[in-house]
């Protein structure tokens, strides 16, 4: 039986509320920071991921270079324009697209061929040069090629939008930093590398936290196999209120997309990592043997550190455990490549009643024996397996239509609610004064008569009392 002992604090968690406070405001800021990881957003449509250093040139390909230094301590959001070669930046305006009327103009008689550009390829490389050098702006670039184009003027006007459009997108030396949240994370890497993150799109990820009731001051079981997406969902949500313990393969975790995060350090130290090979309960912890005193003296001070660093290592993974073996947990999430019947059978234990259990997969068939598992288990209701879909819209005047491709499938969702028949009365728990539930079990019902009997010796030995679980 789990022990319904309330979780304790993280071993690092010694910084009072106003420490906290401290380090919250210092990592939630709106402004770009030096060794943060940072998005930036090309006009290509193409996004960058980067750790920000000082003193260093950051290559954006065709787009220039710029000055880290430059960008640090500049707000998000804002664009900037690369305007010399030697990285200097400055905002630009921001703009709004102007609504373009039709015209009865067409493209019919538009020949559509190399020889309607009048500047030849060396021209034009000589234009891109000049435009990385400063002398020429990008606008001036465009301009050029407009005004070669033979065909320009019998464009329709949405077509010279797009033709503009597409130019700019090809000469702009402007970028976009944007700051590494949840939703640009996800995008990201489902855009860029979907295999990372399990095929794991944005829609379906809102509707897992939803169906897992994430929460702050929540206490979750999380197996991730997406790189740690699952956990820094998770751990935003909750905003460093409550505890997670994340269930991972191998010795060490992989959860990158934490570190993308630049969480704080209250944040952080609410999560806590466990590798499957150690839910054994029966294992034991591991013990750190201690050095003397003689040999402590004798270390060299890098020596001395990396002692230390591998103590409190150990103390972390230990205490994970025990918050694991404690159990109360309000939800469990998984995703991972073993069947998730397993999966549940294992850590189904360690669940509270009447919490929710989301499992998730890239393919249905995964998950079809899980839900047969939990339908025909009596500590489940509710089990489904679902589905989201997501349709893009082009938005822009007067030419509002969805998008002409899209994401076939985001994965599949199997939820379910975990049940337990509970042995005592409800109406009874109360709290002791350190806080341990006490809880009086039900009494059987006896057979009515007209008269109470004396209670015997032996009977008085059969009343319900009170019992700390």
């Amino acid at each position: 039986m789990a022990d319904p002992t309330p979780a304790t604090a993280s071993p690092e968690s010694t910084a009072s509320p106003a420490q906290q406070q401290q380090e919250d405001l210092e990592q939630d800021v709106p402004h770009v920071c030096k060794n943060q990881y940072i998005l930036i957003s090309m006009p290509s449509g193409n996004v960058k991921m980067m750790n920000l250093k000082e003193d260093t040139m950051v290559n954006l390909g065709k787009f220039g270079s710029f000055n880290s230094n430059n960008l640090i301590d500049q707000p998000f959001g804002l664009s900037y324009e690369i305007y010399d070669n030697k990285g200097s930046i400055r905002p630009i305006k921001n703009f709004a697209l102007e609504a373009v009327e039709e015209t009865k103009a067409n493209n019919q008689n538009i020949i559509d061929t190399r020889a309607v550009q009048s500047l030849t390829y060396e021209e034009v490389e000589k234009l891109k040069e000049e435009g990385k050098s400063g002398t020429l702006q990008p606008e001036e670039i465009i301009q050029r090629i407009m005004e070669s184009h033979t065909e320009f003027d019998k464009k329709t006007e949405y077509s010279k939008f797009k033709y503009i459009e597409r130019k700019k997108k090809k000469f702009m030396k402007m970028f976009t930093p944007v700051r590494p949240t949840l939703y640009t994370l996800s995008n990201y890497f489902f855009n860029k590398n979907p295999d990372k993150i399990n095929f794991l799109r944005l829609d379906t990820l809102s509707q897992l936290l939803n169906k897992a009731n994430v929460r702050a001051n929540s206490k979750l079981l999380i197996v991730d196999d997406t790189q740690g997406l699952l956990v820094a969902a998770a751990a935003e949500r909750m905003g460093g209120y409550g505890t997670i313990v994340g269930v991972h393969e191998g010795d060490n975790h992989n959860f990158d997309v934490v570190r993308y995060m630049n969480f704080s350090k209250r944040i952080l130290n609410t999560i806590h990592s466990v590798p499957l090979a150690r839910l054994d309960p029966n294992d034991t912890n591991e013990v750190w043997v201690e050095r003397s005193e003689e040999e402590y003296k004798s270390m060299t001070p890098e020596v001395a550190r990396s002692f230390e660093r591998r103590k409190r290592a150990l103390e972390q993974r230990n205490h994970a455990r025990d918050l694991l073996f404690q159990g109360d947990f309000d939800g469990l999430i998984i995703s991972s490549f073993y069947q998730p019947e397993t999966v549940i059978e294992t850590l189904l234990p360690y669940l509270s009643g009447s919490r929710p259990v989301v499992v998730y997969s890239h393919t249905k068939e995964m998950l079809v024996g899980g839900a047969q598992y939990m339908r025909r288990s009596k500590d489940f209701i509710e089990a489904d397996i679902t589905e989201s879909f997501l349709r893009q819209y082009q938005v822009l005047p007067g030419r509002t239509h969805p998008e002409m491709s899209m994401s076939a499938g985001g994965g599949y969702l199997l939820s379910g609610l975990r049940v337990i028949d509970c042995p005592f009365d409800p109406s009874l728990v109360t709290k002791d004064e350190s806080g341990r539930r006490t809880k009086k079990r039900k009494a059987k019902p006896q057979p009515a008569t007209d008269a109470a009997p004396q209670a015997s010796e032996e009977d008085k030995d059969q009343t319900p009392s009170l019992s700390t679980s």
